[in-house]
């Protein structure tokens, strides 16, 4: 009976080691996931915008260019600024690959001192996320 029962145990062991081993080496590596996003891509002219010298009440338009080097149309989702003090506006129409859109944004200097504010565009390219710079000084 001793003798029955320590062979099943053996039998079994390597019958579910058989399983484990064919089913390990049947199956194929996991592909690592890689994303592509979607297709669209935003490049900026110029990332900083330096207003110079400003004296208290200056309101200072500027307009920045953009291109979308991508293979698909590219949507400004929302462009936030981070003070009052600045305010943005842009095309809410889809820009196709090739072609360049623009944001204008409007500086009124509030205070004296230096100027250090961001514009952050959202998008629906693949750096999703940009913080432009806006700086100058308020004399």
């Amino acid at each position: 009976m001793k003798k029955i029962l320590i062979l099943s145990l053996i039998f079994c062991s390597m019958w579910g080691l058989q399983a484990q081993t064919s089913k390990t080496s049947s199956s194929k590596s996991p592909a690592k996931a890689v994303y592509t996003g979607t297709g669209a891509e935003i490049q900026f002219d110029k990332p900083t915008v330096d207003f110079g010298t400003l004296k208290v009440g200056d309101v200072k338009v500027v307009t920045i260019t953009f291109t979308n080097i991508g293979k698909k149309p590219l949507i400004l989702d929302d462009v936030i600024s981070s003070c009052d003090c600045t305010t943005v506006d842009w095309g809410k129409q889809p820009v196709m690959p090739g072609k360049q859109g623009t944001i204008k944004a409007t500086y009124t200097a509030k205070n004296k001192g230096l100027i250090s504010k961001r514009i952050t565009v959202l998008s629906n390219a693949n750096t999703d996320r940009v913080i432009l710079q806006l700086k100058g000084e308020v004399l």
